[in-house]
């Protein structure tokens, strides 16, 4: 789940979310299997602009006047009329729909233009009977789409412009990426970056689109040169758009330091008890470090996972450390009962204490850019980022891995004749 802005803005992201599917564009490249040899490309769609300045339709809620809707709707009919789009429909129209409907946010769309827009998706689906799927989904939105959102705001490309594959997809199972995969990482989010809906607003739009390669990055291990490499596109992007050199840096500290290998940066804050305590304080135990919130139903899904571990593995030297981001102090601290959940979590919701639900700028996952919950990071022993993003079974097996691993280890360190216990000592699972 994305960084929300409002709790409503967070209920719309996750419907829009849902309706989603990681192949919509249908992209060719290195990632798919049956077109491995395939250059990759962006949709033409998305390569030219097509409409009218998605800043003509940012005006503060007020309602759309009949010129630039009119405008709006010519574009629209001219981009799916068009040659590139009838190449290759489905993978076209997604797009030109998307940049169509997401221009109806800002503003406040009468009940009369809604139906016109409703009645020329209709004609469009009619006129497209095999591709009536990709037509009716966007159609789907225009409803929950048409504003005006909070702050004037315009839903984003990006988040539906999925220029990779899923992150499975990437995961070299602890060994280093190949030359090749990063080659084709840095292509795609390039031209994601150069698109004429990035360009026009960078900060927001690039941002999903960092969010989304560091992610694939933290699935693999990085080499030095590969580091750089990495390194180096991010200077090159903050050299051509210093404004927004803030947000740029942000997503370089996660790829120079929270992907795989790297030693995990301490964090200290104060636990649902009022506590202080560091990350530090763990160092010689398997940590799992877990962005989660009371408000985010995808990490509520991760609970029995969570239980699972604690009621299992309570003789293994591994700790689950939370970090919540509820607005409330009580939210997270009842979360803790209800859920049966005893492992001690810092209250990370200090940024926004007048928030409704959601305060998911704190100060830790502000230093460890965390912008989609829940996030998980498995460290090893000796506190280096081993996993990141493993879910479900996928937690466990990490955790079970980890373990066998420093069992491996430790009895080949030890003195000939010792006996290994079965675990060491760790820090009580404390309730907090």
């Amino acid at each position: 789940m994305r960084k929300p802005l409002a709790f409503a803005s967070v209920l719309v992201a996750v419907f829009v979310l849902g309706l989603v599917a990681p192949d919509i564009f249908g992209w060719t490249g290195a990632n798919d299997a049956d077109t491995e040899d395939a250059p990759w490309t962006l949709p033409v769609a998305a390569t030219k602009a097509w409409f009218p300045p998605a800043s003509d339709y940012k005006n503060d809620g007020e309602p759309l006047d009949d010129e630039k809707f009119e405008a709006l709707m010519t574009a629209l009919d001219e981009a799916m009329a068009a040659e590139e789009t009838l190449a290759d429909f489905e993978r076209e129209a997604e797009v030109h729909l998307t940049n169509f409907v997401r221009r109806l946010g800002p503003a406040d769309i009468s009940d009369e233009q809604k139906e016109r827009i409703k009645a020329r998706l209709a004609e469009l689906a009619e006129a497209h009977p095999e591709h009536a799927g990709v037509i009716n989904r966007r159609g789907g939105l225009v409803d929950s789409y048409a504003g005006p959102w909070p702050g004037g705001r315009m839903p984003s490309l990006s988040g539906s412009l999925l220029i990779f594959g899923d992150a499975d997809e990437y995961d070299t199972g602890g060994d280093f990426f190949e030359v090749a995969q990063i080659d084709d990482m840095l292509a795609r989010v390039d031209a994601a970056l150069n698109i004429p809906e990035t360009l026009a607003d960078f900060e927001s739009e690039a941002g999903t689109h960092f969010w989304r390669f560091g992610n694939r990055l933290q699935q693999g291990r990085l080499t030095p040169g590969q580091v750089e490499r990495v390194a180096a596109f991010y200077d090159g992007v903050r050299a051509e758009h210093p404004d927004a050199a803030e947000m740029i840096d942000r997503h370089k500290f996660v790829a120079g330091n929270l992907t795989p290998g790297n030693v995990a940066p301490n964090s200290t804050g104060k636990d649902t008890d009022g506590v202080e305590f560091s990350l530090e304080e763990y160092r010689g135990n398997i940590v799992a470090l877990i962005f989660t919130g009371q408000w985010c139903g995808p990490c509520r899904g991760e609970y029995p996972f969570h239980r699972f571990v604690l009621e299992n593995y309570g003789d293994r030297p591994i700790v689950l450390l939370g970090i919540n981001s509820d607005a409330k102090l009580e939210t997270a601290r009842q979360a803790k009962i209800d859920e049966n959940l005893p492992y001690r979590t810092w209250w990370d919701g200090h940024s926004q204490p007048d928030a409704d639900a959601v305060a998911a700028d704190g100060p830790i996952a502000t230093a460890w850019n965390v912008t989609g919950w829940p996030t998980i990071y498995i460290l090893d022993d000796e506190g280096v980022i081993r996993f990141v993003g493993r879910r479900g079974g996928k937690f466990i097996a990490a955790l079970d891995e980890l373990y066998t691993e420093m069992r491996m280890r430790s009895m080949i360190d030890a003195p000939q004749g010792m006996v290994i216990p079965a675990s060491r000592p760790q820090p009580a699972q404390k309730v907090g």
